[in-house]
């Protein structure tokens, strides 16, 4: 079998170049999920994912990479704070009766007030919520003020960080849409884009960062770190020819410490040992664990239904005493968290948080989002797992760079001409 050639190609190394493509298809499917979670819950394709994948990475960078001051761990405290309160107050209410028209118009926390002074609170599930709010912000906090564990205090401040953004994007770019043709919020995501870019730039400058969490730089004490010299290399997967033979390297120089892969034995039937990068392995199973997550979210819960419906017909969703605005910021918070994770993730190996690839990632993974269809979370993962593999495999079959791109936008073509709604889209159909 090590023996076997496929197109020219050793048979070995297209066993590993389709696993490679596999890991690299979660990481797609991962960053697809966010964009399809937003389509599903509001109706809007978002082009702002990609900048919200660099600043929620280059956030977590900050806390991971560097000691924060003490006002920075102040900010992000009050922050959590804020975090706990908003869940109190969006997810804690349970009216028992129908609320006043007059109501509507109040902020949560008069309404808040107002049911409660009129006994429309549901008290048991309120203490629920609020001992929860209260928990989740003191863990929080303690999580920020860690200074043994970079990875805690920088996961905490990620989390707050992202929730606080989507839920900012929501109430200040998409809220003041609600009712407007959906081509006005689209218009909005690429002006968010835009004003993400301006102040990452702003904050972070353009310098690409390493986050060494997968590598063996992470692993190592602080005394290790201190003693050990200094190194600029990275294990990146990198195809090259040697000796008229397609070979596989895996070191490219870049500021960071030494990546690790997991090396599969695999030489005595492949004729190759298999080795695969660590931070797509940790990438893969993120993304499946989150497809599963919002898999069941969307068809087991009351929330996930109320954003069903309120993609479906905002106006006539809220006509029904759905809560249109707060269902929309929710699912801002959870795609941005979502789009932190996918951009710490790529943060780990390959080119860092790079500026110039983090944001385009959100470009490349369009013709997944199509290819599996605009509103279905297992079109996501599909497709992002197919553009992975056919992304792969043309590195070692197309010798140009403009090859290699064009080759998923292809497979997106013949799929549409096919199926126009995508492998698992759903099709409209309008009755007049």
């Amino acid at each position: 079998m090590a023996d076997w050639e496929i197109f020219g190609q050793s048979f070995g190394l297209v066993v590993e170049t389709i696993i490679r493509g596999i890991l690299q298809g979660g990481l797609y499917s991962l960053i697809a999920l966010g964009i399809v979670v937003i389509n599903k819950a509001s109706g809007i394709f978002n082009f702002a994912h990609g900048w919200m994948m660099f600043f929620g990475a280059m956030l977590f960078w900050q806390f991971y990479a560097n000691d924060p001051s003490a006002q920075l761990r102040g900010g992000v405290i009050v922050l959590a704070a804020a975090v706990g309160l908003f869940i109190l107050v969006s997810v804690g209410i349970s009216t028992r009766g129908t609320v006043a028209v007059a109501g509507a118009k109040q902020n949560a926390l008069q309404r808040l007030l107002s049911q409660w002074q009129n006994n429309q609170i549901d008290k048991q599930r309120f203490v629920v919520f609020l001992v929860g709010a209260i928990v989740t912000t003191i863990i929080i906090a303690v999580c920020v003020l860690q200074d043994s564990s970079e990875m805690v205090r920088a996961s905490a401040a990620a989390l707050i960080g992202s929730i606080v953004l989507g839920l900012l994007l929501e109430r200040f770019t998409i809220r003041p849409l609600l009712g407007q043709p959906v081509l006005t919020a689209i218009l909005m995501t690429l002006a968010i884009g835009f004003m993400l870019q301006g102040a990452s730039q702003i904050i972070w400058g353009t310098v690409p960062q390493k986050i060494d969490v997968f590598t063996a730089e992470s692993t190592r004490t602080d005394e290790e770190k201190a003693a050990a010299p200094a190194t600029n290399v990275i294990a990146v997967p990198v195809f090259t020819f040697e000796g008229g033979q397609q070979e596989v390297t895996t070191q490219q120089e870049l500021g960071g410490g030494t990546a690790a892969n997991y090396r599969i034995k695999t030489e005595s039937w492949l004729g190759r040992d298999i080795r695969l990068p660590r931070f797509l392995v940790w990438g893969f199973f993120i993304a499946i664990v989150v497809f599963v997550a919002f898999t069941l979210f969307f068809q087991y819960t009351s929330l996930g239904l109320a954003m069903r419906a309120t993609a479906e017909n905002q106006v006539l969703a809220e006509s029904v005493g759905l809560q249109v605005r707060w269902t929309l910021a929710l699912s801002w918070a959870m795609v941005a968290v979502m789009a932190t994770m996918a951009g710490v993730v790529q943060g780990t190996g390959g080119t860092g948080v790079d500026i110039a690839v983090v944001p385009l990632l959100a470009l490349v993974v369009f013709p997944a989002v199509l290819l599996g269809g605009l509103e279905s979370i297992t079109g996501a993962m599909v497709g992002g797992l197919v553009i992975g593999v056919v992304e792969k495999l043309t590195t070692i079959y197309v010798d140009t760079t403009a090859g290699q791109q064009l080759a998923p936008f292809v497979v997106l073509i013949i799929v549409l001409i096919i199926r126009p709604d995508g492998l698992f889209g759903q099709r409209r159909i309008d009755r007049v």
